[in-house]
């Protein structure tokens, strides 16, 4: 089977999570089979040195990039708020270029399959049905307007509490009618899949989360390490909300009660308002490192101190595969199979969230317990091969029905 898949992001190297959802996914898919061609954008947040990483041995049969600037211009911003009913955050992936690239790719190869990585590509799919009768397929990563509707409600700002509220009906909008008008729909979590059945139902849909690939066993929780590490994209705002957060409400606490501990921030593109503010008794701030996995690895705990998500927190499964304890709001642990003190902590205020971490970082027995259970689920439920495995029957049904 030959896949096209559009990504508004390159996957080599995999920066973020939507980034390694779609390189683990993209991975699957090759070594179950399929033929993968890709075409993904690069935008201003995917330039660095860091992008020349080689491209693993299950490489594509093809990987093209576009550079796309999707910079937020106010004056576009205005104009569109106040001439069109059209998501700014969509709006800001149209491409001439792009376009031109897609329809390039379709007039020069068939596909059986083409998979887009987000929302962003309903904004192409006319002009791919005006090219091609190949089945045309949303993998989504979320459901986009509950983020914004997220973020309004944690906003203490009028205008911006307005703005976000506008954006979240106007995504929303958008996302039924795209779940209607693709072939089918492939959610990446449970609760996101809810919400497309209903808005399109009889749609073909399949959930698929992101898997993990063969696991090492992870080394033995050592006793005594009080290493506690948050890893995320800090040019996202829920992230960066999330982290001053537990800087300014959980971190003090730990500290204090537990004065040996660290804390360690790992992420790219901070803005420089928010580099002066990652700062406290004890924080490392190490900025993008080299290796996510490594950094994970060299922590005793994990944090996801998430107020506004959707679609699976690709970086608390990453840590649960390295059999690390993470300690997780309820919006971050959504859309993964966790139960409290089981194989997660799970935290609905800063004074569970600074007692769990007290908790765990003192208690071997109890991180050890956690640590077994969360490399156990992974194992068993996220078995990368196995999930694309399944996405590929799930294709070859869709194409045959053609």
């Amino acid at each position: 089977m030959k896949i096209l898949v559009l990504s508004s992001k390159p996957p080599w190297p995999p920066h973020d999570g939507g980034a390694v959802a779609t390189l683990r996914c993209i991975e699957g898919l090759i070594r179950n089979g399929a033929s993968v061609s890709v075409l993904a954008m690069i935008t201003q947040k995917h330039t660095s040195p860091a992008d020349t990483t080689p491209i693993p041995p299950s490489a594509p049969a093809s990987y093209r990039k576009v550079s796309v600037n999707t910079s937020l211009k106010p004056l576009s911003l205005l104009y569109n708020l106040l001439f069109s009913t059209a998501p700014y955050d969509l709006v800001r992936f149209r491409s001439a270029e792009f376009s031109s690239r897609i329809k390039q790719t379709l007039e020069e190869e068939d596909f059986d399959i083409i998979q887009c990585e987000g929302l962003v590509f309903s904004e192409y799919l006319d002009e791919i049905r005006a090219i091609t009768s190949t089945p045309v397929v949303l993998r989504a990563h979320n459901t986009e307007h509950r983020i914004r509707e997220m973020m309004a409600e944690q906003s203490y700002r009028t205008v911006e509490k307005a703005y976000l509220r506008n954006l979240a009906t106007r995504l929303r909008k958008k996302e039924m009618t795209a779940a209607n008008k693709f072939d089918a729909v492939i959610p990446i979590s449970a609760t996101d899949m809810e919400w497309f059945a209903s808005v399109a139902p009889g749609k073909p849909m399949m959930l698929m989360e992101t898997g993990t690939d063969e696991m090492p066993v992870p080394p033995e929780v050592k006793n005594g390490d009080p290493r506690v590490g948050f890893i995320g994209a800090l040019d996202w705002r829920p992230n960066a909300d999330g982290l001053l957060w537990f800087l300014n409400n959980v971190w003090p606490y730990v500290s204090k009660r537990m004065p040996g501990a660290s804390f360690h921030i790992a992420g790219r593109n901070a803005p420089e308002k928010l580099r002066l503010q990652l700062t406290g008794r004890n924080v490392i701030y190490e900025g993008e490192v080299p290796d996510s996995l490594s950094f994970t690895s060299s922590m005793s705990i994990m944090t996801a101190p998430l107020f506004a998500g959707s679609g699976m927190r690709i970086k608390i499964l990453e840590a649960m595969s390295l059999g690390k304890v993470v300690v997780a709001t309820p919006v971050a642990a959504a859309g993964l199979p966790v139960t409290h003190r089981r194989d997660i902590l799970i935290c609905e205020d800063q004074f569970m969230f600074s007692s769990a971490i007290i908790e765990a970082l003192g208690r071997h027995d109890l991180r050890k317990e956690i640590s077994d259970a969360a490399y156990e689920l992974v194992r068993q439920k996220f078995n990368n091969l196995e999930l694309t495995k399944q996405l590929l029957s799930f294709y070859n049904d869709l194409a045959d029905g053609r």
